[in-house]
Protein backbone atom coordinates (compact mmCIF):
# COMPACT_ATOMS: atom_id res chain seq x y z
CA UNK A 1 0.00 0.00 0.00
CA UNK A 2 1.14 3.64 -0.68
CA UNK A 3 -0.09 6.93 0.83
CA UNK A 4 1.04 9.85 -1.27
CA UNK A 5 0.55 13.68 0.71
CA UNK A 6 -0.70 16.36 -1.39
CA UNK A 7 -0.65 19.73 0.39
CA UNK A 8 -3.76 21.49 -1.03
CA UNK A 9 -6.17 18.52 -1.67
CA UNK A 10 -9.32 19.29 0.17
CA UNK A 11 -10.44 14.89 -0.67
CA UNK A 12 -8.66 11.87 -0.91
CA UNK A 13 -8.56 10.21 -3.92
CA UNK A 14 -8.10 6.64 -4.59
CA UNK A 15 -6.36 5.15 -7.30
CA UNK A 16 -6.40 1.19 -7.87
CA UNK A 17 -3.55 -0.37 -9.87
CA UNK A 18 -4.19 -3.80 -11.45
CA UNK A 19 -2.93 -6.26 -13.86
CA UNK A 20 -6.17 -7.26 -14.58
CA UNK A 21 -10.04 -6.53 -13.43
CA UNK A 22 -11.22 -9.81 -11.01
CA UNK A 23 -13.81 -10.00 -8.66
CA UNK A 24 -11.45 -9.19 -5.90
CA UNK A 25 -10.86 -5.70 -7.38
CA UNK A 26 -14.48 -4.86 -8.23
CA UNK A 27 -15.40 -5.88 -4.92
CA UNK A 28 -12.70 -2.98 -3.47
CA UNK A 29 -13.76 -0.78 -5.70
CA UNK A 30 -17.33 -0.80 -4.27
CA UNK A 31 -16.37 -0.49 -0.95
CA UNK A 32 -14.59 2.25 -1.81
CA UNK A 33 -17.04 4.17 -3.53
CA UNK A 34 -19.42 3.50 -0.68
CA UNK A 35 -17.60 5.24 1.58
CA UNK A 36 -17.92 2.01 4.01
CA UNK A 37 -17.01 2.14 7.69
CA UNK A 38 -15.59 -0.71 9.56
CA UNK A 39 -18.04 0.13 12.21
CA UNK A 40 -21.76 -0.19 12.29
CA UNK A 41 -23.60 3.23 13.44
CA UNK A 42 -25.98 2.61 15.84
CA UNK A 43 -28.40 4.85 17.87
CA UNK A 44 -29.30 4.23 22.14
CA UNK A 45 -31.96 7.55 22.57
CA UNK A 46 -30.44 10.36 21.21
CA UNK A 47 -26.87 9.29 21.47
CA UNK A 48 -25.14 7.28 18.12
CA UNK A 49 -22.73 4.57 18.77
CA UNK A 50 -20.02 3.16 16.84
CA UNK A 51 -19.85 -0.51 16.85
CA UNK A 52 -16.92 -2.72 15.86
CA UNK A 53 -18.94 -5.29 13.96
CA UNK A 54 -16.03 -7.48 15.96
CA UNK A 55 -17.85 -6.52 18.94
CA UNK A 56 -21.54 -7.41 17.87
CA UNK A 57 -22.87 -10.88 18.43
CA UNK A 58 -25.81 -10.75 16.76
CA UNK A 59 -27.95 -8.67 14.58
CA UNK A 60 -31.63 -9.65 14.35
CA UNK A 61 -35.08 -7.81 12.94
CA UNK A 62 -37.69 -6.87 15.75
CA UNK A 63 -41.06 -5.84 14.33
CA UNK A 64 -40.17 -3.29 11.79
CA UNK A 65 -36.71 -2.32 13.65
CA UNK A 66 -33.34 -3.79 12.87
CA UNK A 67 -31.21 -4.45 16.67
CA UNK A 68 -27.76 -4.86 17.28
CA UNK A 69 -26.76 -7.03 20.50
CA UNK A 70 -23.33 -6.82 22.10
CA UNK A 71 -21.97 -8.10 25.32
CA UNK A 72 -23.85 -6.04 27.05
CA UNK A 73 -26.46 -3.99 25.35
CA UNK A 74 -28.76 -3.81 22.42
CA UNK A 75 -28.70 -1.10 19.73
CA UNK A 76 -30.81 -0.08 17.24
CA UNK A 77 -29.30 0.10 13.96
CA UNK A 78 -31.24 1.97 11.01
CA UNK A 79 -29.64 -0.46 8.27
CA UNK A 80 -32.07 -3.37 6.66
CA UNK A 81 -31.21 -6.76 7.88
CA UNK A 82 -29.89 -7.64 3.53
CA UNK A 83 -27.59 -4.18 3.66
CA UNK A 84 -25.71 -5.87 6.78
CA UNK A 85 -25.49 -9.27 5.36
CA UNK A 86 -24.08 -7.56 1.74
CA UNK A 87 -21.54 -5.37 3.93
CA UNK A 88 -20.57 -7.97 6.15
CA UNK A 89 -20.10 -10.86 3.54
CA UNK A 90 -16.82 -12.43 3.92
CA UNK A 91 -16.49 -12.30 7.74
CA UNK A 92 -17.75 -14.28 10.72
CA UNK A 93 -21.55 -13.14 10.40
CA UNK A 94 -23.78 -15.48 8.37
CA UNK A 95 -27.73 -15.27 7.92
CA UNK A 96 -28.89 -18.17 9.91
CA UNK A 97 -32.65 -17.28 9.41
CA UNK A 98 -34.89 -15.01 8.04
CA UNK A 99 -34.34 -12.41 10.50
CA UNK A 100 -30.83 -12.73 12.35
CA UNK A 101 -27.20 -12.59 11.40
CA UNK A 102 -24.47 -14.38 13.89
CA UNK A 103 -21.07 -13.40 14.57
CA UNK A 104 -19.83 -16.78 14.62
CA UNK A 105 -16.54 -15.68 16.35
CA UNK A 106 -18.99 -15.19 19.34
CA UNK A 107 -20.22 -18.86 19.15
CA UNK A 108 -19.43 -21.12 22.15
CA UNK A 109 -21.95 -24.45 21.67
CA UNK A 110 -24.42 -25.99 19.32
CA UNK A 111 -26.86 -27.88 20.38
CA UNK A 112 -28.07 -30.34 17.68
CA UNK A 113 -30.78 -32.50 20.11
CA UNK A 114 -34.10 -31.05 18.51
CA UNK A 115 -34.58 -32.99 14.97
CA UNK A 116 -33.85 -30.24 12.07
CA UNK A 117 -32.42 -27.78 14.00
CA UNK A 118 -29.56 -25.67 15.32
CA UNK A 119 -29.41 -24.16 18.66
CA UNK A 120 -26.51 -21.63 18.66
CA UNK A 121 -25.37 -20.70 22.23
CA UNK A 122 -23.28 -17.41 22.36
CA UNK A 123 -20.53 -16.21 24.85
CA UNK A 124 -22.64 -13.68 25.97
CA UNK A 125 -25.88 -15.77 27.12
CA UNK A 126 -27.97 -15.36 24.09
CA UNK A 127 -29.44 -17.70 22.26
CA UNK A 128 -29.94 -18.18 18.20
CA UNK A 129 -31.84 -21.04 16.12
CA UNK A 130 -30.39 -22.12 12.50
CA UNK A 131 -33.31 -22.16 10.18
CA UNK A 132 -33.93 -25.07 8.05
CA UNK A 133 -33.56 -23.14 5.13
CA UNK A 134 -29.97 -21.81 6.16
CA UNK A 135 -28.88 -25.59 7.71
CA UNK A 136 -26.80 -26.67 4.64
CA UNK A 137 -24.61 -23.17 4.95
CA UNK A 138 -24.56 -22.89 8.39
CA UNK A 139 -22.78 -27.07 8.76
CA UNK A 140 -20.09 -26.29 5.53
CA UNK A 141 -19.06 -23.38 7.21
CA UNK A 142 -18.66 -25.10 10.43
CA UNK A 143 -17.22 -28.28 8.87
CA UNK A 144 -19.76 -30.64 10.29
Amino acid sequence: MEIRLEPGRAAPKVLILTGEMNETVAELARRLSAGESRFLAGRRGEEVLLLDPAQVRRIYAQGQQVLARTDGETVLLKNRLYELEERLAGGPFLRVSHGELVNFDHVRSLDLSMAGTISLRLDNGDAAFVSRRNMGRIKSYLGI
